[in-house]
């Protein structure tokens, strides 16, 4: 078989791209091979999740009890520590975009524990401010919605929410301060609330500390129709192990 045929689409787009732009670790930074997500070292020391989380609310210490989830269910794949961390954080900056890529054999399997995938209808992610979009150029969330949807073969719409204002740091707040500081925070978009209406929507994000943001913006896609709404993150943390930085 010629190497040609060995490659699809995609496969041959990132064998290309990696002739002028090599490809990098998205943890480190070490060039590895083009069709290798990351360094073996880095893959190692991936703190995937082995403890029991509550689907209902993706939290290791259950809290769908202290506070109405909007959402119907959650899934996160690592704990936000170690090589997890530096991670998101280069993400964040554009510089690991192939984070995602990483995590592509387990995206299925991890949202299979808490719905049946061919049930989603959209995929969408939590929306970043437009000023802070302006800055940034790109916006994580979408980056990993974008990937995940085209590993569960489902459309994906950026533009379902939008943000209102930029929040503060949320890191530096307590749990009850978070669901407060979201509120009014999201709005559907007008425009397009017809792709809301009775679906089953996969919202994603990177990290989930206490819920709040993911929680909102479950609240408002419910409110404009949404039959039910699933998360997705990257990342799970807790507010003791919070140290996000805003970047």
């Amino acid at each position: 078989m010629s190497f040609q045929k060995k490659l699809n689409f995609d496969d041959l787009k990132k064998y290309i791209i990696d002739i002028f732009f090599p490809n990098r670790c998205p943890f480190c930074g070490k060039v590895v091979k083009w069709n290798e997500s990351c360094c073996e070292k880095c893959f190692d020391e991936i703190p995937f999740i082995k403890t029991k989380h509550c689907k209902k609310c993706g939290q290791e210490i259950c809290i769908c009890n202290d506070t109405e989830i909007f959402y119907d269910g959650c899934v996160s794949i690592v704990d936000y520590r170690g090589v997890i961390r530096e991670g998101i954080i280069n993400l964040k900056l554009d510089k690991a975009v192939n984070l995602v890529d990483v995590f592509k054999d387990d995206i299925y399997k991890k949202l299979s524990d808490i719905i049946d995938v061919e049930k989603i209808n959209i995929v969408t992610a939590v929306p970043m401010h437009k000023s802070t979009k302006r800055i940034r150029e790109y916006n994580q969330a979408d980056v990993i919605a974008e990937k995940v949807s085209k590993t569960i073969n489902k459309p994906f719409n950026s533009k379902l929410l939008i943000k209102l204002s930029n929040d503060v740091a949320q890191h530096k707040l307590t749990r009850l301060e978070r669901s407060k500081a979201v509120k009014g925070l999201f709005s559907a978009e007008e425009k397009h609330i017809g792709e809301i209406d009775g679906k089953i929507v996969l919202l994603c994000d990177d990290i989930i500390t206490t819920g709040s943001t993911l929680n909102e913006c479950a609240k408002i896609l419910k409110y404009n129709g949404a039959e039910s709404v699933y998360c997705f993150t990257i990342a799970s943390t807790s507010l003791c192990d919070d140290k996000s930085e805003n970047v």
